[in-house]
């Protein structure tokens, strides 16, 4: 009689257990379907451009009206902050130009855009070729539209045959020399910082104050840390390479034996210490519990994705690892001058693409790079310059770079963040003129 009540007591607690985690996994498929590392991830869902539509239209429109009136500008009366260098290549007649360029610059303050510099380059021998040549809203937005050194006839004829090769490795080539031209036009304004974006990415409203933030956040962890300078700041990265890495299995696999191990001490220990507990605590329950329930829920724990169930809280953090792609990096100036102008400059590499030859470069020479949390920026280009992505449409395909978060930002919320930091500085401003 003991023995069937106690099986009936171990069935009943398992049916009680398999309908809560029935729950949890529906509760899960609900949350982590953005996630690309769970078993519930849904692409169809997770890549609608919610935020990014909204900042979209705004980017449009901004750029509409630039077409028709010059917005505020750069002023080399005031000392320039932030540098932002973009190259865009023709994607053969698409242009995401338009919408990155207008995200930038839609919603900052006439004290905010003194202090930035805009350098848009048109990466071809023949500018004319590319979508956007001369269009009134590039004229106006941009502060500087460089070209290939003409004074320089054997770089010219290089890029010349590059562009008529249009394969990966003289993409890769070309786009060190493309990178050069950018940051020789921004060194000429000596700003405090570079930033370089691609010509397809959209960024969110109040972007130029948490990047300052944030920079700041990173001098001092690179001080805390014992070094005088890092690379970069990475304000973009590939939200689906942050799942559960295999090099970190051997460290999954022990926490989740520590978390049986505690469960079962924990248990004994009750049994020992407690002697009603015994009835409760049947061996067949523990053997449940131990053998079974936990095991399921440590599964489930995994398959529901590290981002949903681990996300990262904002701030700054290192990213030496699977931090894809080149969207968005933000490089003091001393870095710039020291290592990126020559390194561009002198190599012939032909083998990598800008951001894995610049990772390497970084691995080799042991420099710090930080990342930003939540990222400031989306890509949504679809349609790579060179022949990645959908090549008809041009819309967002499973093997392009995405962040899943950024679409669920709040354009209410990051308004009023921006309004009152910009209300902050104008205060400080004030003062100063006082």
């Amino acid at each position: 009689m003991l023995i069937t009540t106690q099986s009936r007591g171990a069935v009943s607690f398992f049916l009680g257990f398999l309908l809560f985690y029935v729950l949890a996994a529906a509760y899960l498929r609900s949350r982590c379907y953005r996630d690309p590392s769970s078993v519930f991830f849904n692409p169809e869902s997770a890549r609608v451009l919610t935020y990014s539509s909204f900042r979209k239209s705004q980017a449009q429109k901004f750029g509409d009206l630039a077409a028709l009136h010059t917005p505020s500008k750069w002023s080399n009366l005031t000392a320039t902050q932030l540098c932002i260098g973009v190259a865009s290549v023709s994607r053969g007649g698409f242009s995401y130009l338009k919408e990155t360029l207008g995200s930038i610059l839609e919603g900052l303050d006439d004290l905010e855009r003194r202090r930035i510099y805009l350098v848009v380059f048109l990466a071809h021998t023949d500018q004319s070729q590319h979508e956007d040549f001369r269009q009134p809203w590039l004229l106006n937005m941009a502060d500087s539209l460089p070209t290939y050194p003409r004074d320089d006839p054997e770089t010219v004829q290089l890029i010349q045959q590059l562009e008529a090769d249009g394969n990966y490795e003289a993409h890769a080539r070309k786009q060190k020399i493309d990178y050069a031209v950018l940051l020789s036009e921004c060194a000429k304004v000596s700003p405090e910082y570079t930033m370089t974006l691609e010509d397809d990415v959209i960024a969110m409203d109040g972007w130029y104050h948490r990047v300052l933030a944030a920079l700041r956040t990173a001098a001092s962890k690179t001080r805390e840390l014992g070094r005088d300078s890092f690379l970069y700041l990475r304000v973009f990265y590939d939200g689906r390479l942050l799942g559960w890495n295999s090099e970190e299995w051997p460290l999954y696999v022990e926490a989740s034996t520590a978390i049986l191990l505690a469960e079962l001490s924990i248990l004994m220990l009750l049994r020992w210490r407690i002697p009603p507990m015994r009835k409760v605590l049947t061996f067949s329950i523990m053997l449940l519990l131990c053998g079974v329930c936990t095991p399921l829920l440590i599964g489930l724990f995994f398959a529901a994705g590290r981002n949903c169930m681990l996300p990262k809280s904002p701030g700054v953090r290192l990213m030496h690892k699977y931090g894809c792609c080149a969207q968005g990096l933000v490089f003091p100036q001393r870095q710039v001058i020291d290592n990126l102008l020559p390194l561009y400059r002198d190599t012939e590499d032909s083998h990598a693409a800008v951001d894995t030859f610049l990772e390497d470069w970084a691995d080799t020479h042991d420099k710090l790079r930080w990342a930003v949390t939540p990222v400031l920026i989306q890509h949504v280009g679809g349609k790579s310059s060179h022949g990645a992505g959908d090549q008809k449409t041009g819309s967002l395909t499973d093997d392009m770079p995405f962040d899943y978060s950024f679409e669920m930002n709040d354009p209410i919320k990051l308004v009023e963040e921006h309004r009152a930091w910009i209300a902050e500085i104008e205060r400080h401003s004030k003062i100063e003129n006082a």
